[in-house]
This record gives C-alpha cells, sequence and structure tokens, in this order.
C-alpha cells in the first residue's frame, strides 16, 4: 500500500483560474474533434512518471489526480475535475513525465496524443493561449516547490554544484536542493544513497539513479531531455545555439511548418538568460529578465514543433555534399538542409592566473537569483561599465552588503 503525504495541492495555490482555467463546453467540443472520448475508472493510471510522449486528457466527468511519486510515497500535485485538462510543457517537448496521472473517480476524458496537442495549439488561437498559459504557470509552481524527479546534494562552497544548480534552473527543469552545510538529515540520505560528502555535487535522478559530480551531459542523459528526438533524420533546418537569435530562428522557421531541430550546449537563453533584467528587448516596456525571455522563446519554439538537443554541441560541419552533416560527437552526424549558426560570444575574463581555481566559488559570470543568494550579505565586485554590469550591481544590491562598481575605462560615460 502506498503511503500518501498530502501538503497543499497547487490546485488551492494563488493564481489558481491561470493555473486551472475551465473550459466552457464549445472549447471542449473543439478540443473533441482532435482526440478520442474514453472512459475512466477509480485506480486507472492514465500517464505514469517517467512516460515519455504522454498523452493529453480533458476530464467530462469523473475526477483526475496528479501526484508526484517518490519511493513508497505520493505527494499529491493537484486534482482535476470535470472542464479541466492535465499537463505541462513536457507535453510540449516529449520529455518524460514528471507526475501520476491517476483517476480517483468513474467517469469520461478526451484524451489526445502530442501530435494532435501540438496540431490544437498551433491552429486555435483561443484554446492555445489558455492551455499555453497553463503549462508555462504550472512549470513555474512545479519549479518554486520543487517537484520534480530531481534531488541534489551539495554545498554552496562546491562549484560543482552551482554549475548544476545553473544546468536545472536554465533549463526549467524543477528539482529538490539538500544542503551538506544546513540540513540536519543529510548524512541519513547520503548512507541511502552509498555517498559521502566527498562525491558532491550528487544528483539522484528519479529516486534510484545516483550520478556523482556529473556532467551536463550526463544530467541530460539520465532525465531523458533527448530521448524522443531522432537524432539522424534529415531536418529541413539545424540552428547551433539556442541564445536569443537562436530560439528567433527556430520559432520563425517551426512555424512556418519546416522541420527545426537545436543544438544546445548548455541552456536555452545564452548570455541573455543570465541577466537579471533585459530592459531594451523589443515588446517589454517594463523589462524581462534573461530566464524568463529565454523561457517564453524555448515555450513559443517547442509549440510550433521545433526540437532542441540538450548539452549537444556542434563539433565540425560538413558542408561538401547535401545535406549538410552537422557532428555532434564521434558517432552521430545530423543531416541537415539548411545550417544556421548562432554560436553567440564568449566572456571576456580578467587576466588573472589563479582565476580559474575561483569560478563557481566567488567568480560569477552573471547576476540571476543564484548569484545573490550566494552573495548575500557580503561586499560584491562588479567588473564592468557597461548596461549588462549596471543593472547587476543594481541586483545585487537588493542582497549584498555592499556593491562595488570596477570599471576599466576612465569612467562610466565611456562604456
Amino acid at each position: 500500500m502506498t503511503d500518501r503525504t498530502l501538503p497543499v495541492p497547487l490546485t488551492q495555490s494563488s493564481g489558481t483560474e491561470r493555473m486551472f482555467p475551465k473550459l466552457t463546453r464549445a472549447q471542449i467540443k473543439r478540443i473533441a474533434v482532435h482526440g478520442r472520448v474514453r472512459p475512466i475508472r477509480p485506480g486507472e493510471v492514465l500517464a505514469e512518471a517517467g512516460e515519455q510522449a504522454l498523452p493529453f486528457f480533458v476530464v467530462t466527468a469523473g475526477e483526475v489526480e496528479i501526484v508526484r511519486p517518490s519511493g513508497t510515497t505520493e505527494t499529491l500535485v493537484a486534482v482535476h475535475g470535470p472542464g479541466e485538462f492535465t499537463g505541462e510543457v513536457n507535453m510540449l517537448s516529449g520529455r518524460p513525465a514528471l507526475v501520476r496521472a491517476r483517476a480517483s473517480e468513474s467517469g469520461e476524458v478526451i484524451e489526445l496524443d502530442r501530435e494532435h496537442l501540438l496540431a490544437l495549439v498551433q491552429t486555435d488561437s483561443e484554446l492555445s493561449e489558455i492551455i499555453m498559459r497553463a503549462f508555462i504557470v504550472r512549470r513555474v509552481e512545479l519549479i518554486a516547490h520543487g517537484l520534480g524527479d530531481v534531488v541534489l546534494v551539495g554545498s554552496n562552497h562546491c562549484s560543482g554544484t552551482l554549475r548544476v544548480k545553473e544546468f536545472l534552473t536554465r533549463n526549467g527543469h524543477p528539482y529538490s536542493y539538500i544542503d551538506l552545510d544546513r540540513d540536519a538529515d543529510v548524512q541519513v540520505l547520503l548512507d541511502r544513497f552509498h555517498v559521502t560528502a566527498a562525491d558532491v555535487p550528487v544528483v539522484i535522478c528519479r529516486g534510484d539513479v545516483v550520478l556523482r559530480n556529473p556532467t551536463n551531459q550526463q544530467i541530460a542523459g539520465c532525465l531523458g531531455f533527448n530521448e524522443s528526438i531522432d537524432q539522424t533524420q534529415i531536418r529541413d533546418v539545424v540552428i547551433v545555439g539556442a541564445g536569443p537569435a537562436g530560439l528567433a530562428a527556430a520559432v520563425y522557421a517551426a512555424s512556418e511548418g519546416l522541420d527545426v531541430l537545436v543544438l544546445e550546449t548548455n541552456a536555452p537563453g545564452g548570455q541573455a538568460g543570465s541577466s537579471s533584467k533585459i530592459e531594451n528587448y523589443l515588446g517589454f516596456p517594463t523589462g524581462i529578465s534573461g530566464q524568463a525571455l529565454a523561457g517564453r522563446a524555448y515555450t513559443q519554439a517547442q509549440k510550433f514543433g521545433a526540437k532542441m538537443l540538450i548539452a549537444k554541441g556542434a563539433k565540425q560541419l560538413a558542408c561538401d555534399r547535401k545535406p549538410y552533416a552537422i557532428e555532434i560527437d564521434d558517432t552521430v552526424r545530423v543531416p541537415a538542409r539548411t545550417v544556421i549558426i548562432a554560436t553567440g560570444a564568449a566572456y571576456r575574463k580578467p587576466a588573472f592566473e589563479n582565476l580559474a581555481q575561483f569560478e563557481g566559488t566567488g567568480v560569477y559570470y552573471g547576476a540571476t537569483f543564484m548569484e545573490a543568494q550566494l552573495c548575500r550579505g557580503e561586499e560584491v565586485i562588479v567588473v564592468g561599465g557597461g548596461n549588462s554590469a549596471g543593472q547587476a550591481a543594481v541586483f545585487l544590491a537588493q542582497t549584498a552588503k555592499r556593491v562595488y562598481m570596477l570599471v576599466r575605462s576612465s569612467g562610466l560615460a565611456e562604456s
């Protein structure tokens, strides 16, 4: 018998109307055209955590509960009644499900597979707005509550821990964090999975796979980021780089019906993704964080069917014949009719001999929420005098004891 832990489910948190909207009869009727009606019975598992190609369900009668399994326990996440629908952004990407969907009452649902769901959100603007907004808000809440399939054990004094945090955060993947220096019960967890403090950062995937100081590529593999993507299929467009330029190209190409694949070595957003606030991006007069901008662009590209390989960089381009081929590792070459290179820029680093040993443990190349927490109550130096440096200084001043700006030119006016 499975035990259940029952915190406040997301259906009782703020923003319920946006997160769990109720569809009208007319809207449900339009969705039914794309799927099939089927009965459900109490206890029937409609979708299991870890499954790919997750179906989309609209409840027309009865009740469906969403739970996160963890060993022999479950955490109640949400309960869907008539007029409500299941799912979040993983349905667009085809990545493994984070939660289990189970019928708690007899009833009826409309079931759509991923391809029909994509067709729906691409052709019905009203339903697209409702579904996409709900998917995005649900993912934000899952992240905020740490309701994912990953546990990260680490220390804020470990650069590897920051790297893993950044990788998961910038890829929008929910995780829970256990701090070696602060959590009293951490030794019980270390003993359970036969790891030591020397192994950190430790990533525990889906409660059973243990990775010791993993690379980003190993984490992506464990979480199934790329499992649903056929890397040998000929693509209309392959885009190298998922910064703002690469994501914009993906949205434009995919919205025109082209088969698009994006290659990204780390996470969507590029350097812009590490900005605390972008004030000069078209369409956002009050500004937007780089993480939020990247997340919206990534979801928009997925809506139109673009696919993204994470932690997979392009090593070589063969353009002596068509289709072109992009080598991403020693064995895989991705064929493409068109290649767009949007690899962005690299950070300029101060010429300090011992700089590398402090990267991630005191020296950072961005000013996001993570860096702000690490620098709380400390004296901080921001190197640079341009817009990004000024925004970083203002943002960090909210949590730091004092912020200094180190301007290499003779004054801010020259930056």
